[in-house]
């Protein structure tokens, strides 16, 4: 008797017949694994793309996109928050060299204030008007924009 199951997609329904899981391949051929809640919205998703770079993101209750844990191509790891319309207003990253960086957005996408500390351990604190003009910055010999 095999105990392996092989398909392209399994879809796992409630007792009401809607979708509640799937797991699969999406139209590029990678895969993943999505899981809805009881209202149909999905609430998980976790992917694998092209470029085999892992996401796993946190939906609020209608399926609005509100935490997102990925991974780049180039292995650097990075965490988002979103407010309720789907905009980015917080992401946290290290970088390849170990340097964090913690990056807050306003409303509009526009990066606000950068709190990092670089390769050789010296933080940084920027802050930033909505024309990207720097508001504050200590130390103030280096920067984090270019």
């Amino acid at each position: 008797m095999t105990k392996t199951l092989e398909a392209e997609r399994i879809v796992l329904k409630d007792r009401d017949g809607e979708a509640r899981a799937v797991l699969g391949l999406d139209a590029e051929g990678s895969p993943q694994l999505v899981l809805a809640g009881r209202t149909g919205h999905i609430r998980i998703a976790l992917t694998i793309s092209d470029a085999d770079e892992p996401t796993l993101v946190l939906s609020g209750p209608v399926g609005e996109r509100r935490v997102e844990l990925a991974v780049s191509e180039n292995g650097i790891p990075c965490f988002n928050l979103y407010d309720p319309e789907g905009n980015a207003r917080m992401t946290l990253h290290v970088s390849n060299n170990g340097a964090p960086k913690l990056g807050l957005v306003d409303q509009r996408g526009n990066l606000r204030c950068v709190v990092c500390l670089f390769e050789d351990g010296t933080p940084l604190v920027e802050l930033f008007d909505d024309q990207k003009q720097i508001l504050f910055r200590a130390p103030s010999r280096k920067t984090f924009l270019p």
